[in-house]
């Protein structure tokens, strides 16, 4: 009985520790006419699962305690506070409700319910709110402020399991996706191209400018090419993930260094050479900007169990 209930100890621990995934920090502006900013923000750190189990958190909010025992009313504090939501999981959501539900009158398994909203802040893994206190600098060092929120039961033990048997048939389909996207080039002309930028300055000459005026003007064309091929693979996708990655991953790398490259031609066309620099720096760091696209294929090969 004893070993028992140790057991059930642990097992109570180990669920309890799930609470550490809710974090916050807190940031305190420069006093300005004696007033205040506490920026706090509340993120959730736990990892997306693929198979259900999401690690979601419920009526997250913040509780305000003056510690002079002076109540403040139920439409103080709202209106002193500015909330955002910088980084909203929308497809992480929506994969709730992807396909047609077969089980039952109701909704499959919503991302929310109407109740579970109206408690407070809803985060999903990767999630966050950023909560901007407005307050007085005399008043600061009085106030108790707790974030609080609850771990969410119906997600952390929602079961999603693919039909093995299923999924065999369509991994040959995917494998086929990837094999068409490794086959097309996407990076490697746009890559090359930060290596050729030359130092532009007062001493650069009309000549170096429009050969690399030339190059820039290659590699939007690349890009228009490349977009026709992602195009193709696109549509022929088996699976909503690969088009999602395919979309803002890869798209929206493409078109962000199809934008960056009329910028630097733009910027090339005129006499000033700063803006030219400028723009030719930040066409750069878009281009390598590719590792992060290409590492977030190799992160969804591995969801499908695919080697590169």
């Amino acid at each position: 009985m004893v070993e028992q209930n140790e057991s059930i100890l642990k097992n109570l621990k180990d669920i309890q520790s799930l609470r550490s995934l809710l974090k916050s920090e807190v940031s305190i502006s420069d006093p300005k006419e004696g007033e205040v900013i506490a920026t706090i923000k509340v993120y959730n750190d736990a990892p997306e699962s693929h198979d259900g189990g999401d690690i979601v958190f419920l009526g997250v909010g913040l509780r305000i305690t003056d510690g002079r025992g002076r109540p403040k009313g139920s439409a103080y504090w709202p209106s002193r506070i500015k909330k955002s939501r910088p980084s909203d999981q929308a497809e992480l959501r929506r994969k709730y409700n992807e396909g047609d539900w077969v089980g039952g009158t109701g909704d499959s398994f919503p991302a929310y319910t109407s109740d579970e909203q109206s408690r407070g802040e809803v985060l999903f893994p990767g999630e966050s709110v950023v909560y901007e206190i407005k307050t007085s600098e005399d008043e600061l060092p009085y106030l108790d402020v707790r974030v609080e929120g609850s771990l969410s039961r119906r997600h952390l033990f929602h079961i999603s399991q693919p039909m093995e048997a299923l999924k065999a048939l369509t991994q040959p389909l995917v494998a086929e996706t990837f094999r068409s996207l490794d086959a097309i080039d996407f990076y490697g002309p746009l890559v090359s191209l930060t290596s050729v930028i030359p130092a532009l300055g007062p001493k650069t000459t009309i000549a170096e400018i429009d050969t690399f005026k030339a190059a820039v003007g290659r590699a939007k064309d690349h890009v228009r090419e490349a977009m026709q091929e992602l195009n193709k693979v696109y549509h022929s996708a088996p699976n909503q993930k690969l088009r999602d990655y395919m979309k803002k991953g890869i798209g929206q790398y493409l078109t962000s260094a199809a934008k960056m490259c009329d910028k630097t031609l733009e910027a090339l066309s005129g006499s000033d050479t700063k803006k030219m620099q400028e723009a030719a720096e930040e066409m750069k760091a878009q281009l390598l900007k590719a590792e992060e696209v290409k590492r977030g294929q190799k992160e969804l090969m591995a969801q499908f169990g695919i080697d590169s």
